[in-house]
């Protein structure tokens, strides 16, 4: 066998995310196993999330887009979660499975980045920050990248709600 060949393996994004996507799906089954699983209900009319998912999302978006920040409203104000739901439900099947990765990955992501047994969703919102800050600045591009598409999708929620326009100076569109 040709030593070479080991380095020689390069897992492209879908790979790497299914990879950690099993391992995040298998902390998840043994956390619900030993009991520490459950998330508040979702609202109704979501086409894509499901309760973990709106659960994981709505941190997510709460750490990006806070109320109360520089603006009055937040991404809960906003319906940024709900914005997210609408998208990636139309999206194309392999995308909704990455989207779902991701979401996993956030929520059981802990464990691999800091050797911490806390889920995201119950982290403080000291913790996320410095978690989500390190998804931001990971060496993986993946990982970067993950978290830029994600926070992108939120942002655009955001300053897509007409209730944002008046903190923004934005008059709505001309036509």
């Amino acid at each position: 066998m040709n030593d070479d060949l080991v380095f020689q393996f390069s897992p492209t994004r879908r790979i790497f995310l299914k990879g950690l996507a099993f391992t995040a799906s298998a902390v998840a089954v043994s956390a619900g196993v030993s009991g520490c699983a459950g998330y508040p209900e979702a609202p109704s009319g979501l086409k894509f999330l499901d309760e973990k998912g709106y659960a994981v999302m709505s941190a997510f978006a709460g750490r990006i887009i806070p109320g109360g920040g520089p603006y009055d409203i937040g991404a809960k104000e906003a319906g940024v979660v709900e914005f997210f739901d609408e998208f990636a439900a139309t999206d194309y099947p392999e995308v909704q499975k990455d989207f779902k990765s991701v979401i996993t990955l956030l929520e059981h992501g802990p464990l691999f980045m800091q050797f911490s047994t806390t889920r995201f969703t119950e982290m403080t919102p000291d913790e996320q920050d410095e978690y989500l800050e390190k998804w931001e600045t990971s060496d993986s591009v993946l990982l970067r990248g993950a978290f830029v598409g994600v926070k992108k999708l939120c942002m655009m929620g955001f300053y897509t709600n007409e209730q944002v326009w008046p903190h923004i100076g934005y008059d709505g569109p001309l036509v």
